[in-house]
């Protein structure tokens, strides 16, 4: 079962898989939730997800027993089964075929990923604070996505509610089966612990989740997906209950060293319950903070220090970043066919952490080193002729991100200073 969010984060979801494929097929096209509409100027691409319908499920309408018992207390919640049935609408230069071709790559991925899956459903609540309470990733039954055959008929039917909008390339889908309970619940009454004492339960703060990404994400709609691991310059957007208070800071924990450090919050403006902090990225940063597996806490109490109250804990990747590689690519063997690499990395990697270098199939730990340092070394023997091999570093199990963020809507691709070719 899922609450009433349900039918928000279907949609939410269905324009998150529609823009990544309309993206893969068109660079630049763009998703809007909403009821077709013609581009006022130029040949803009996009693709309009609407939701034009919502109709009982039939099979599922009937599953409801009755929730209340013949005294009228409730026994269990209400639920409704429904049909969700969405128009999607392509826009883009015709003469280049655009809107014939995100039709065919969206129209392949809803085929092939006909499921909402629980990942895709948690990445799309993430990108959209005012989702944040929808629990349909939680749900028993997935979400099921499948085509509408519509006649020309009900198609012509269908266009003509939109009043003055020209037809445009358009395929129906129905999301079956949405089930929404009800809010109502039994309460019950609370164990006795010790007659004639009465105990109060106080709020204490609470995390639920961590989006890693940059400062402007706790503005961007939809925002983009969170990153793997969180670099230094990066921001955390830590959404959770109960944050508010008059001092609240994040307290990030390294699990194998000693390294403890507290950074500034502020609140995303129109929520309530969510905070951004930054992770630095200066000198001093760069020395102090370490990578590797961080424990996130919200620390809440008032401005004088006291009733200082302390969330549960969520586990947090700080990942290592790749400045310089030398040397410069192309890189030629030696006469045994091995080759020296040396990586400048940020935070400076300590002795008592593992360093391994991911070059192709093979991982090449780094040269000992008897304190921290910004640079290491790593030797490989008997490497073979490649091309554009991509380098990634892991450091305590952690590795560095081998791509980059570009481009608006942001999209993510490879870097291509991270890529070595061995000749």
């Amino acid at each position: 079962m899922s609450n009433a969010l349900a039918i928000a984060t279907v949609t939410a979801t269905l324009a998150q898989a529609v823009r990544t494929a309309a993206q893969e097929a068109v660079g630049g096209a763009d998703v809007v939730i909403g009821r077709p509409e013609a581009p006022s100027g130029g040949t803009l691409r996009k693709v309009h997800v609407y939701l034009y319908q919502v109709t009982p499920n039939t099979a599922q309408r009937n599953a409801d027993l009755p929730s209340r018992d013949a005294a009228g207390r409730l026994t269990q919640r209400p639920q409704v089964a429904l049909d969700l049935f969405y128009l999607l609408a392509f826009y883009g230069d015709e003469a280049r075929l655009e809107p014939q071709r995100m039709l065919g790559a969206v129209l392949r991925d809803l085929h092939a990923h006909s499921l909402l899956s629980r990942q895709a459903i948690q990445d799309a609540v993430a990108g959209e604070h005012i989702l944040a309470g929808s629990n349909l990733a939680e749900a028993i039954d997935l979400v099921r996505l499948s085509p509408v055959p519509l006649s020309l008929e009900e198609l012509s039917k269908l266009w003509s509610v939109f009043f003055q909008t020209p037809h445009a390339v358009s395929v129906a889908y129905q999301a079956s089966v949405v089930l929404i309970e009800g809010d109502e619940r039994p309460q019950p009454p609370l164990p006795v612990l010790q007659r004639g004492v009465d105990v109060l339960l106080e709020h204490f703060p609470a995390l639920e989740r961590i989006h890693i990404g940059m400062p402007d994400d706790a503005v961007l709609r939809p925002r983009p997906p969170s990153y793997p691991a969180a670099p230094l310059g990066s921001a955390l957007l830590v959404s959770g209950r109960h944050l508010g208070g008059e001092a609240v800071r994040l307290r990030l924990t390294h699990t194998r060293l000693p390294v403890t450090k507290e950074l500034p919050v502020s609140t995303v403006q129109g929520t309530a319950n969510e905070l951004l902090a930054e992770l630095p990225d200066d000198t001093a940063a760069r020395t102090d903070w370490a990578a590797g597996i961080y424990t996130v806490t919200v620390v809440t109490g008032n401005a004088g220090g006291s009733g200082t109250r302390t969330s549960n804990a969520l586990p947090l990747a700080l990942a290592p970043r790749i400045i310089t590689i030398a040397p410069a690519s192309p890189i030629k063997r030696d006469d045994q066919g091995g080759i020296t690499l040396t990586i400048t990395v940020s935070p400076p990697v300590r002795p008592e952490q593992r360093a391994v270098l991911l070059l192709g199939n093979r991982e090449i730990a780094a040269e000992i080193r008897h304190a921290a340092a910004a640079s290491l070394t790593f030797v490989a023997k008997e490497v073979p002729v490649a091309e554009d091999w991509l380098l990634r570093l892991r450091v305590d199990g952690v590795e560095s991100l081998p791509f980059k963020r570009t481009g608006m809507p942001p999209r993510f691709v490879f870097d291509d200073a991270l890529k070595v070719t061995v000749v």
